[in-house]
């Protein structure tokens, strides 16, 4: 039977007066892969960091399998199985890619052997055990990307958050990291994945909620978003072609 792992109930965000967040509502099924959409400074990534701990919720709840996690710190959010990428990829540069990814690992075990098994592990599942001994700084943004996915994969997530996964790549980059998402659902991991790239998003996502200036616009399978005349008209533009 299919559950809801996540639900968002009224969450709102304000910094002063500033509303960031206002009232989002959205539940998310286990192995899905549910897109967030909407223009910059829609409020996409602060919801990320209410849901996970970086930032206090306003107001509303976060539902995370079953149990209310508003007052988690972002270390107790992981180890409950919600973890997240960055916008901006920020490894350590001056360790390994494994040692890198081994970090993810010590999650959930303490024994190096143990972590060093689980990082090589999940860097070959994303294609970069030939880097494994280089220097995470000196990497290209498209392998960092993939770097930032093998570190999230080696804490064993029940849901990945993927805050612009494909930002700055090519499209033969992002067809890599798109099959390597599927991948991972298919072992049984839900997804909730921010994009402005509107042709990897449709191909992706079962389901999509789209923000508006920290508002709910609109929520819908792929075909019903970029057929709403109202996201079209607050995001995706008039030129759009579904």
């Amino acid at each position: 039977m299919i559950r809801h792992l996540l639900h968002i109930s009224h969450v709102s965000k304000h910094f002063g007066g500033n509303v960031a967040v206002s009232d989002v509502s959205f539940s998310v099924d286990e192995q899905q892969i549910f897109g967030l959409i909407g223009p910059n400074g829609a409020g996409k990534s602060t919801l990320f960091n209410c849901m996970t701990g970086f930032f206090p919720a306003s107001s509303g709840e976060v539902i995370f399998d079953n149990k209310k996690i508003n007052a988690l710190r972002p270390d107790e959010v992981c180890r409950l199985g919600m973890v997240r990428t960055w916008q901006r990829v920020k490894p350590l540069g001056s360790l390994t890619v494994l040692e890198n990814v081994m970090i993810g690992a010590f999650s959930i075990t303490s024994v190096t052997r143990e972590a060093e098994a689980i990082a090589r592990e999940n860097l070959h599942a994303v294609g970069l055990m030939d880097y494994a001994g280089k220097l995470a700084g000196s990497l290209p943004v498209g392998l960092k990307k993939k770097l930032e996915l093998a570190r999230v994969l080696a804490t064993h997530p029940k849901m990945l958050l993927l805050d612009e996964i494909c930002g700055g790549l090519n499209p033969t980059e992002t067809g890599i990291i798109l099959d390597i998402i599927r991948g991972v659902r298919q072992k049984g991991a839900t997804i909730v994945f921010i994009e402005h790239d509107m042709k990897a998003v449709t191909s992706i996502c079962d389901r999509i909620v789209v923000l508006n200036s920290g508002e709910k616009l609109a929520e819908g399978t792929p075909e019903e978003i970029t057929n709403n005349p109202d996201v079209i008209d607050a995001y995706l533009g008039g030129g759009h072609n579904a």
